[in-house]
């Protein structure tokens, strides 16, 4: 833009250079920030369409994610420019509202490709007790400490991807015998015994899993106002998403309104969402909002 290169032409070649630190510098960068345009091209060229099988879906969604945050992250910018430099409002603003359509479109995209009740399920598997020590060794792989290690390695992984993607408890199940795998390595010896019995286990952990969703998807659900979590950039790179697939999705899915000069999205959410969503470090901040329509 002018006004950053004229700020740069000083910089390098006046005898009197503007410090690092001075606020022309600061303001230069900040109007230079706001891209609007090149954000609405990348929208308009990337508009969602149905794919014919599950990785088509997957992949979709993913692109819509990243569409959704970047376009997110940009509106966060320009509020932030206009509450730094007030007169530059009446420039901003105009730019606000395309983006932050496209930015509703990209989320409605992502959030169809989604399966509500398959979050829920994620949730209420985080949120489900770990097995008690020796619960299930002795049927894995026989008595002894061996079998009850491999049981609590195949809870943590089981529960943790069902926690973190979008696959939900299907996830879980292949993370959890691929311990199993690794355990065996190339011995076969037990191997197919040990599989059974942990595809059993989690037979086990699943149905609980969709016992507890089944309580809580015809409960009220509760309000959550969460802050926008914003992209980690390194080294001038684009940002780095820090949310894991299923916050994201949630995020996506749930949000009954946004507010983006306050920065902060309200959710209606099933109660292990909720607990789930509370108890993350990913998200810069959640509390517990004020009812919302619907709840």
């Amino acid at each position: 833009m002018p006004l950053l290169l004229a700020v740069g032409e000083l910089c390098t070649h006046c005898v009197w250079p503007v410090p690092g630190g001075h606020p022309l510098v600061a303001f230069a960068e900040a109007v230079s920030s706001l891209t609007p345009l090149r954000a609405w091209a990348e929208f308009q060229a990337g508009l969602v369409t149905e794919g014919s099988g599950r990785a088509d879906s997957r992949a979709a969604c993913e692109g819509q994610r990243r569409r959704w945050r970047r376009l997110q992250a940009q509106l966060l910018e320009s509020h932030t420019v206009a509450a730094a430099y007030p007169w530059l409002a009446s420039w901003v603003e105009p730019m606000q509202a395309p983006l932050a359509e496209a930015a509703d479109h990209a989320r409605r995209n992502m959030a169809s490709l989604l399966n509500e009740a398959v979050l829920l399920d994620a949730a209420c598997a985080a949120a489900l007790p770990a097995p008690a020590l020796g619960e299930g060794g002795s049927a894995l792989v026989g008595p002894g400490p061996s079998g009850s290690w491999l049981v609590q390695e195949a809870w943590a992984c089981w529960q943790q991807e069902c926690a973190t993607g979008w696959d939900g408890l299907e996830a879980g199940r292949s993370a959890a015998m691929a311990v199993v795998y690794e355990a065996f390595g190339s011995r076969r010896r037990g191997r197919a015994e040990a599989l059974d019995a942990l595809d059993r286990l989690v037979d086990d952990w699943d149905a609980r899993a969709r016992a507890l969703a089944g309580q809580h998807a015809v409960a009220p659900r509760r309000p959550l106002t969460v802050e926008f979590p914003s992209l980690v950039r390194t080294h001038g790179q684009e940002g780095e998403d820090r949310l894991t697939r299923w916050e994201a999705g949630v995020l996506a899915v749930y949000q009954v309104a946004v507010h983006w000069s306050a920065g902060s999205i309200d959710l209606l959410v099933p109660g292990p969402v909720a607990d789930q969503l509370l108890r993350s470090s990913s998200l810069a901040a959640v509390a517990e909002g004020r009812d919302h329509p619907g709840s």
